[in-house]
């Protein structure tokens, strides 16, 4: 087939590829071929220059390995022979030889001595005569005249290169020595050899390793020959040449050592596969230790780049198509495709769609053919869319009619549709499920059939001028079905306009909203009662409250709130459970109510606290009886689930105006009252006082500055005195805690320890009170030169603290403190808590160091049998019994039964609190002789304690 017909027959754009990709493969072969040679040329020289370079500097490197082997060979030469003449000659200065023995006998060992094949040892003196050389014809000769000698008499050791020429003999050749220097016989030891000679002095071993570790390419090496092609330094090949058991490796080892410099081609059998390789090998030659260096690589490896151009070259070819192909199908594409879519347009237009537009704004012909094809079609549009617009309007009056009839049939709103008189025209099949009346019945009548007469005319008046003036109005409105029973309902009345903007009717949308407002109702309820009990809940004893304060306001009246809580309720619901103490709390409600008024209100907090609020209050007396009908109430037990239950309260009670002006404040007051009757011993009533509020008042503010007195190192550490008045000196001091305020001003211990205690920041003040005490004992030792004990005061809540003895071990570990300088004090009543946990402590503390003292003894009720378990080893007589010991002789007995006792239990007694001479005098007499108080000394502070030791007399 002609290629004329062959090519009308394919596509434009198969045509347009084809010729594209045929034109940039050709151009790219064409390309590749011409470069490929001279690239490969360039390579080739390049690499084989980087060989002959390489072996160059092998060559090199060899050359001064070697000149650095002869030169330690030659050193270590002269330096032995040194030694040998050193010891001869210490021999002699020894006596055991005479010094003539000494020489002879070292100028035999130095002629005895052979360097390489002709080398010798000779020596000179500093004059520049011969003293020994292995011509005895030249002994005494003198050599000044040769300048080496010259440079040996100037440096007398070191190593020196010069040529020399044999007497009688033409030749020069190079020549090397190490020269040592014996001072005390003036001989300068010369170790000298001929450099062509320098083989039989060196070690292949020498720079084996170097010469091993070079590496050319994947598995190109350098490699040494010596004479006859034997291997001085080869990776692998280690036996004689003549064993080698590769013929041809045999041939190209002699070759290369036979030509001593150039460029060899050869096949070598790889050591790994056994195989034949081509390899190139440059080499050159070290004339002096008569050996060839060569570098050598297999020769693929050697044009590995040549390969990869060829690659390169390839893959460019591949590349080249790949892109040509979508490149020429662009081109292609960018003709034949907008011929396709006007094609495509046509079609469209066959099927039907008139809105067929082409897209194709191009310049260019198929672009001009396009724009007459869309205004073809404009104007064939517009005649099918005026009909077709009337078709629409038809059909869509009557989808919206279906549309309206549907909605209105199924809707489960009512709707009735009125004229503007206000006669109904229609309504909907829920407005009869609603209001009971038939469609029928209420056609023709005015909406006021559903009139429930719980609105008024008022109502109805402004609900139709809403109508009239915004066209719409909704709310909640009560009707009236036909069975006479009224209903709330959302209503939605919207006027309907005409064309021209009149109303023309009005529509109503109801939904019975019956069901919503009772749940309405019963969220409410919920919201403001107690689920358990059905009582009012905090939220509606609040409100009511409020109520209660406006009536009593305007009528003048008081009020009274009742704070009630169970007491033991807690243990009670532990122990017996949940649902025991829900029942519990539903029958406490019922006794409560029934000695109750109508009016009165009665309220759950939450758990087991109630409150009752009675108005109209004529005086005290009605809220203390009250209060008692109360109490006694609770007086007999509750029988539950066969548990006898007894069950007290305490009661708070607070009074309006007197206590509180609003519901919080007479709650929060009431509440404290209640706690006030609590710790009273409960099953009691408290009234509220002022002086009440004020304490809770003073001891939260003095909560809150605790804890910041904590970070801001508020706290500062006293010491007072303790005086042994039978020496007169003191010997010791008590630790005590004091809080200064901004200001200046000191709280009381007694006021923040036991809020500290209770908030857990006693663990805080306790470890700063025991570090700084620890610290500051070593000063007061330092500054007065007295060894006086300190004793520290320790809470419960630190006792049972299970860091404690870490934080005490680590303060004696940080502070350097004497640990058995130091003592601790306990409350007796803080040890007959758990009184096996506290020995235990108390067991590892005193292992530690520590002495331990009882305070305030006699306070507590500790017995001798316990008292004997503890550690101790002193007691402290509480300050309550030393206060009267001179005028109340019950006090005086107590204070001489505890001092005797601690005599018989062989414990130390200090009293505390003595202030007055009677009483120290008293006290010595009973036989306490240690003592502490104001008598003697107050509590103070570093700085003044320090002058006062210092000044005690």
């Amino acid at each position: 087939m002609p290629l004329d017909k062959i090519l009308s027959s394919l596509r434009i754009r198969t045509r347009l590829i084809y010729t594209f990709s045929l034109l940039t493969v050709f151009s790219l072969i064409l390309c590749g071929s011409t470069i490929y040679p001279l690239v490969r040329s360039a390579v080739q020289e390049n690499i084989e220059k980087e060989l002959t370079n390489t072996t160059r500097a092998m060559v090199n490197m060899v050359q001064a390995a070697v000149d650095v082997s002869v030169r330690n060979h030659l050193r270590a030469v002269a330096e032995k022979n040194l030694e040998i003449i050193t010891t001869l000659y210490n021999q002699y200065k020894s006596g055991e030889i005479s010094e003539e023995t000494a020489k002879d006998t070292a100028k035999k060992l130095l002629l005895g001595q052979k360097i390489g094949n002709t080398g010798y040892i000779y020596c000179l003196n500093s004059a520049g005569e011969i003293v020994v050389h292995p011509k005895n014809s030249l002994i005494g000769t003198d050599v000044t005249n040769f300048e080496f000698v010259r440079k040996q008499l100037e440096n007398k050791t070191g190593y020196i290169e010069y040529d020399w020429a044999n007497p009688g003999e033409n030749e020069i050749q190079p020549k090397a020595l190490f020269m040592s220097y014996f001072e005390p016989w003036d001989w300068i030891i010369s170790a000298s050899s001929y450099r062509n000679e320098f083989d039989s002095l060196v070690k292949a071993e020498d720079f084996r390793e170097r010469i091993s570790a070079i590496s050319l390419g994947k598995t190109g090496y350098v490699f040494i020959l010596g004479p006859g092609g034997e291997t001085v330094v080869h990776p692998w090949v280690t036996e004689p040449v003549d064993n080698y058991s590769d013929i041809l490796g045999q041939r190209f080892l002699k070759d290369i050592y036979n030509k001593k410099t150039g460029k060899i081609t050869y096949q070598w059998k790889d050591k790994d596969s056994n195989k034949s390789r081509e390899k190139i090998a440059v080499f050159q030659d070290l004339p002096e230790m008569n050996w060839v260096v060569a570098a050598s690589m297999y020769t693929d490896e050697v044009y590995e780049p040549l390969d990869s151009i060829i690659y390169f070259v390839l893959f460019s070819i591949i590349v080249a198509l790949l892109l040509s192909i979508p490149l020429s199908a662009y081109i292609s594409n960018s003709i034949t495709i907008p011929v396709d879519r006007l094609v495509n347009n046509f079609a469209q237009v066959a099927m039907g769609h008139l809105e067929t537009r082409s897209k194709n704004q191009s310049p260019d012909e198929i672009g001009i053919l396009s724009r007459r094809f869309n205004e073809f079609m404009d104007e064939l549009q517009g005649i099918k869319c005026n009909l077709n617009t009337e078709v629409a309007i038809r059909q869509k009056s009557e989808y919206q009619r279906r549309l309206f009839e549907e909605v209105f049939n199924n809707a489960l709103e009512g709707i009735t549709i009125t004229d503007l008189n206000g006669v109904i025209i229609n309504a909907n099949p829920a407005f009869t499920t609603i209001t009971g009346y038939d469609v029928k019945e209420v056609i023709g009548k005015n909406p006021s059939v559903l009139k429930s007469e719980k609105h008024s005319k008022e109502f109805y008046k402004n609900m139709w001028k809403d109508i009239r003036e915004k066209g719409h109005w909704v709310g909640e409105i009560w009707n009236r079905r036909k069975n006479g029973e009224s209903y709330p309902e959302l209503l939605s009345i919207s006027a309907i306009h005409g064309a021209s903007g009149e109303t023309t009717h009005y529509v109503a949308v109801f939904h019975d909203i019956t069901e919503m407002k009772s749940k309405e109702e019963q969220l409410k309820y919920q919201a403001h009662h107690d689920a358990l009990t059905g009582l009012p809940n905090r939220i509606l004893l609040h409100d009511r409250i409020s109520m209660a304060i406006s009536r009593a306001k305007r009528m003048e009246k008081k009020l009274a709130l009742f704070y009630i809580d169970l007491d033991n309720f807690k243990t009670i619901n532990d122990s017996l459970g949940h649902a025991l103490g829900d029942k519990l709390l539903q029958k406490a409600t019922a006794r409560i109510s029934r000695i109750l008024r109508s009016q009165d209100t009665l309220a759950r907090l939450g758990g087991d606290e109630f409150v009752i609020m009675v108005e109209d209050i004529s005086d005290e007396f009605h809220l203390i009886a009250q209060a008692e009908r109360l109490l006694t109430a609770f007086s007999s037990p509750f029988e539950l689930d066969g548990h006898e239950l007894h069950v007290t309260t305490s009661i708070g009670i607070t009074l309006f105006p007197d206590d509180g002006e609003d519901s919080g404040t007479l709650i929060k007051n009431a509440d404290m009252a209640m706690y006030q009757a609590k710790a009273e011993g409960r099953n009691d009533y408290h009234m509220f006082r002022q002086e009440m509020h004020d304490r809770v008042e003073r001891r939260l503010k003095i909560e809150t500055a605790l804890r910041q007195a904590v970070t801001r190192d508020e706290f500062v550490v006293f010491y007072q005195p303790k005086v042994d008045i039978k020496s007169g000196r003191i010997y010791g001091l008590e630790a005590l805690i004091r809080w200064m305020r901004p200001g200046n001003e000191i709280v009381s211990p007694a006021e923040f320890i036991p809020l500290a205690e209770e908030t857990g920041l006693i663990i805080d003040i306790g470890r700063y009170v025991i570090e700084t005490a620890c610290i500051n004992r070593k000063t007061i030792n330092d500054e007065t030169g007295q060894d006086l004990i300190i004793s520290i005061n320790v809470s419960g809540r630190q006792l049972k603290e299970p860091e404690l003895l870490k934080d005490i071990k680590d303060i004696v570990a940080t502070s350097g403190c004497i640990p058995e300088k130091m003592e601790l004090e306990i409350t007796e009543s803080m040890l007959m808590e758990d009184v096996e946990a506290t020995v235990a402590t108390l067991d590892e503390i005193a292992a530690l160091g520590f002495a331990l003292s009882i305070d305030d003894f006699g306070t507590g009720y500790s017995s001798l049998a316990y008292l004997k378990k503890f550690p101790i080893n002193t007691l402290k007589i509480d300050r309550s019994f030393i206060m009267d010991i001179t005028d109340d002789k019950e006090d005086a007995r107590i204070v001489q039964t505890i001092i005797d006792m601690s005599k018989n239990l062989g414990l130390e007694v200090v009293a505390e609190g003595v202030e007055t001479i009677e009483q120290s005098q008293m006290l010595k007499k009973a036989g306490c002789t240690k003592i502490q108080g104001y008598l003697y000394a107050k509590p103070m502070p570093l700085d003044e304690l320090i002058p006062f030791l210092k000044n005690w007399k």
